[in-house]
């Protein structure tokens, strides 16, 4: 029986094309971009940001570092930002709707930056200004909690923290390596297709 939810965030509830920030950054930093950060010792550095290990300011100035003119962090920014497209309002709905039934919670890779244009973008959308308390339980962030997916890690902090059973949760995401992880602690999953509407696919 479930009893629990747990949802990614992009590509799940908020629409991504992932592309986008990679070609705006290479259309500001070059296409040698990753050549670049590698060799000043820097290829994880969107890693590290996702997981809070670097400061949103320590990110950007790594990606200026590599250019041989100053760039305005909101250039930057704005670029790292072109990914994140539109969050529907009926996914919002039906949130709420689950969360009357279930409890429903939030995990997502994700960095201080997205999580700052989600936060905008809902309040001038939708005027929302309590995302994580009006439509789950509890919201878990790469960035916050220093762990990330698919590392077995980051699915036990969650059910521990909860305190709610793997064999009675589910876990939607839409990376096949994030629900093989959560798969492998004995986490019911829906491998969601990018493209696919939430709401027809999770009938509860």
């Amino acid at each position: 029986m479930i009893k629990n939810i747990i949802f990614d965030l992009g590509n799940v509830i908020i629409d991504l094309d992932l592309k986008r920030s990679e070609t705006e950054l290479k259309r500001i930093l070059g296409k040698d971009m990753r050549q670049k950060l590698a060799d000043k010792g820097q290829a994880d550095i969107f890693e590290r940001y996702e997981m809070g290990l670097s400061s949103e300011a320590n990110f950007l100035h790594t990606l200026q570092s590599i250019h041989n003119q100053p760039i305005a962090y909101r250039r930057l920014i704005d670029a790292w930002n072109a990914m994140l497209l539109r969050t529907p309002i009926h996914r919002l709905l039906f949130l709420e709707q689950l969360k009357e039934k279930y409890q429903v919670f939030l995990l997502s890779n994700t960095n201080q930056t997205h999580l700052d244009w989600v936060y905008d973008d809902l309040q001038k959308t939708y005027g929302i200004t309590n995302f994580e308390e009006r439509f789950f339980h509890k919201a878990y962030y790469s960035h916050l909690i220093h762990l990330r997916k698919p590392n077995a890690n980051i699915y036990e902090y969650v059910l521990q923290d909860a305190k709610i059973l793997a064999s009675e949760t589910l876990f939607i995401d839409d990376n096949a390596e994030n629900i093989a992880g959560a798969k492998a602690l004995g986490i019911q999953t829906i491998h969601h297709k990018i493209g696919a509407e939430i709401v027809s696919v999770l009938r509860l």
